[in-house]
């Protein structure tokens, strides 16, 4: 009979307890998925736009980089909008970041995707907050669609046993043979050098002269930025379709009037490395996170081959008109404050 043929597991047994163990690590260890955000269909039920983010790792050390990733994937007729990390990863910072190329699936949807090398140098528990991804469909509404939060565990680095083997006493010292014979002969040998190298250092800044400072740098940094502005508003970029090369002199304009202005080398700093600096001056959050959103923004037409909008490129410079006119007026008032 088949009911003779049943076996029981009792509790306690053996068997019951791998059993268990087998269920408790597929809990444990199975890889967690990757976490996607309800896609926003049409009016005729199709899917418009779907977002998915994930990690490369859920757990690290303080200071190890995680590989997050945002992959969109939309209907054709959709016109995405950039997004912006750079405020929004919570105690994430962006280190470095990549934008790949438009890719078409055979269903005739358009993939987008980016990577990002973000790090933190704090422990505890953590969550990587929901990305907004802006977009307008294809009737011309704007809409919103946000991806799930990501949690991230950062531990600290403990010390190991070699670590540990590698801290060793201090050794006695070395007993060094000789008198003080040998220290007065070579003071007057230093002497001799001492005064040659003044004879020589005073005859030849004789002949040389100050030199001349450039006509630049005469010039307030917000008076050079402004009339550079100037320049590239008339310039042909646009109309020969110079784009990128448009945004790059955009990008140096306002790089070299950080430099200027601020005293950070912003001309050989990143994106992120520069709203780091400028953070550290504890200047008005809206001057930060203008300067970082316009300077990020060059980033994607220069790096990402973004082809902005006719009123995304007018809305670029006068960003940037805003941005120097707004800081010029504190430079005007800490002159006036030397003056006195």
């Amino acid at each position: 009979m088949v009911s003779g043929m049943k076996k029981t597991i009792k509790k306690g047994s053996p068997r019951s307890l791998a059993i268990a163990g087998i269920i408790l690590a597929a809990v444990l260890f199975w890889p967690s998925p990757r976490h996607a955000a309800g896609a926003e269909p049409d009016s005729s039920g199709k899917s418009l736009i779907s977002v998915e983010s994930y990690v490369d790792r859920a757990t690290i050390t303080i200071g190890d980089r995680i590989l997050y990733t945002l992959r969109i994937v939309t209907d054709p007729q959709v016109r995405l909008e950039p997004p912006s990390l750079g405020s929004n990863l919570g105690a994430f910072e962006v280190k470095d970041y990549k934008f790949h190329d438009p890719v078409k699936t055979k269903d005739g949807k358009v993939i987008n995707q980016s990577e990002y090398l973000i790090t933190t140098f704090t422990t505890g528990e953590y969550v990587i907050p929901p990305i907004t991804i802006s977009y307008t469909d294809p009737q011309g509404e704007k809409k919103e669609i946000k991806s799930e939060p990501l949690f991230i565990l950062v531990k600290s680095v403990g010390a190991s046993e070699s670590d540990q083997e590698d801290i060793r006493g201090l050794k006695s010292p070395i007993d060094v043979p000789g008198g003080y014979l040998g220290y007065l002969l070579i003071l007057p040998v230093l002497a001799l050098l001492g005064a040659g190298g003044f004879l020589y250092y005073r005859r030849r800044s004789r002949g040389l002269a100050l030199p001349e400072i450039p006509e630049e740098l005469q010039r307030p940094a917000w008076e050079v930025a402004l009339f550079e502005l100037d320049r590239l508003r008339e310039s042909d970029l646009l109309a020969r379709k110079q784009v990128k090369k448009y945004f790059i002199s955009l990008s140096d304009v306002i790089r070299k009037y950080t430099e200027r202005r601020y005293e950070i080398p912003a001309l050989d700093r990143t994106t992120e490395e520069i709203r780091g600096e400028i953070k550290r001056l504890r200047l008005d959050p809206r001057i930060t996170e203008s300067l970082h959103g316009l300077l990020f923004f060059c980033d994607l037409v220069k790096f990402a081959k973004y082809v902005p909008a006719a009123g995304e490129i007018e809305n670029s410079l006068s960003e940037a008109y805003n941005i120097v006119n707004s800081t010029k007026q504190e430079e005007v008032k800490e002159e006036v404050l030397v003056a006195k």
